[in-house]
């Protein structure tokens, strides 16, 4: 059965992806994505909330693969728990406000390792996730900042990904996005206490999504006019129908996957450029701490009202000032180490709250993406303005050079075999090998 709704369109779209028929360069971007993404989940051991995830599970066993450990669990328990790891540093991708990359690549994984599927498939279904929760987001802007795009875009992206990944018909697939509309949730209050809800709330929505698209595999049915109706999601998350054409526009001809952006700071995504920013004026001038008076940073609206943007001190957790203006731009214009994941555990230093207390955010209502940060440091204001997002584009050499960063003391000497796999997906009859490389690459996470 064909519909023109919606979530028919996104299906019939989904069903129609292979890495016979996208374009080579969205291949090549989605494997890249993969790599990132499996390079923040490598590189999160250690943190506490996959931990907590990880008890969810228990000794569940199945056969797909939480990354780092041994034990092999139900393909909804590793795409929970895979996704916590992905989203853990605080470092992985962003497209439409949403985490793609911890939604897509653990759900399109777990379905891979449990049902058995081809490197190529694995690629196609990243590309179907990527594209759905990009797609979900255009169709209802005005779900921010009420909801959290990622639990709620982000739950229809993993569906997606997990029913290209199980070869669902078009209907089938229907039912899972309508499911994974009915599951979706999430909102931002842990942004602004610090709390690990948020960071949850990212493997519930992959986890939910994964769920959804077993059980449309299973016989169950969802509304047509699941996202366009009068009782659907776009009027529950967006409160309004609005937009929701900009959802299927060009479905089929532009791939939104070439719009992510990549971070190469382990904060939230919107305060990355005002970061850059104050780190391009400390390295341009001899800034003295004790002669900045103020520092401004001007922004848009959508970047000003993200949860935990205006964050203050009290910064009670690394969350907490990882998500703050005010704490990450006074720690890159004083030269702290803001690439080291470890750095915004000192939510008390000294020196960063001091220059913090004197940093004003501004919100600039004409603006639809400039960035600026101006420092008034001995009587002259140094000053540098940004686009949003200008300076994160993911080039082959930033992400490759991210993962060998972040990885080699964990995978050693699996690190260029990992990379070689991971390059060469479409080519890959299974994933068993790669699998096999990332699994037991960390301590145990029911341990932490």
């Amino acid at each position: 059965m064909s519909s023109n709704s919606i979530s028919g369109q996104f299906a019939q779209a989904i069903v129609a992806m292979s890495t016979n028929t996208l374009p080579a360069d969205v291949v090549e971007k989605a494997k890249l994505r993969i790599l990132d993404s499996l390079t923040t989940a490598v590189a999160a051991h250690g943190l506490a909330v996959p931990g907590v995830a990880a008890a969810l599970v228990g000794e569940n066993h199945g056969k797909s693969t939480i990354i780092g450990q041994q034990q092999r669990v139900p393909a909804i328990d590793a795409a929970w728990v895979n996704a916590t790891l992905v989203n853990g540093r605080s470092q992985d991708d962003f497209l439409c406000k949403s985490h793609p990359g911890a939604i897509a690549v653990p759900a399109a994984l777990a379905i891979a390792e449990q049902e058995g599927g081809s490197g190529a498939d694995f690629i196609a279904a990243v590309v179907a996730g990527y594209e759905i929760t990009g797609r979900v987001y255009l169709g209802g802007p005005g779900m921010l900042p009420k909801f959290r795009a990622t639990g709620v875009a982000g739950t229809i992206g993993a569906a997606a990904a997990a029913a290209r990944m199980l070869a669902l018909d078009a209907e089938r697939t229907r039912h899972a996005l309508g499911c994974a509309a009915v599951f979706a949730s999430g909102f931002g209050a842990g942004f602004l206490s610090g709390t690990m809800e948020v960071k949850l709330n990212v493997g519930m929505a992959c986890r939910n999504g994964v769920s959804a698209a077993l059980l449309a595999q299973a016989g169950a049915t969802a509304s047509d006019l699941a996202f366009e109706g009068e009782a659907g999601f776009y009027l529950a998350m967006a409160g309004t129908t609005d937009h929701a054409s900009a959802a299927t526009q060009d479905l089929g001809e532009r791939y939104l996957l070439g719009d992510t952006v990549y971070k190469e700071y382990p904060v939230c995504i919107f305060v990355q450029t005002p970061m850059t920013l104050a780190r391009e004026i400390a390295h341009l001038y001899p800034l003295h701490v004790d002669r900045i008076e103020r520092v401004t940073v001007q922004v848009c609206e959508l970047t000003y009202t993200n949860p935990g943007f205006t964050n203050v001190a009290p910064f009670t957790s690394a969350l907490r000032a990882r998500v703050s203006a005010r704490f990450c731009v006074a720690a890159a214009l004083l030269g702290k180490p803001i690439d080291e994941h470890d750095f915004y555990a000192c939510v008390d230093d000294p020196d960063v709250l001091a220059l913090a207390a004197r940093i004003d955010l501004v919100l600039d209502p004409q603006s639809v993406d400039t960035v600026r940060v101006a420092v008034e440091h001995g009587g002259h204001t140094l000053a540098l303005t940004g686009i949003e997002g200008e300076t994160l584009r993911p080039s082959r050499e930033k992400v490759i050079a991210k993962y060998r960063r972040l990885t080699s003391e964990i995978l050693g000497p699996k690190t260029e075999t990992v990379l070689r796999q991971i390059l060469d997906l479409e080519h890959l009859p299974h994933l068993h090998d790669l699998m096999g490389s990332l699994r037991g690459a960390g301590t145990p996470l029911a341990q932490r």
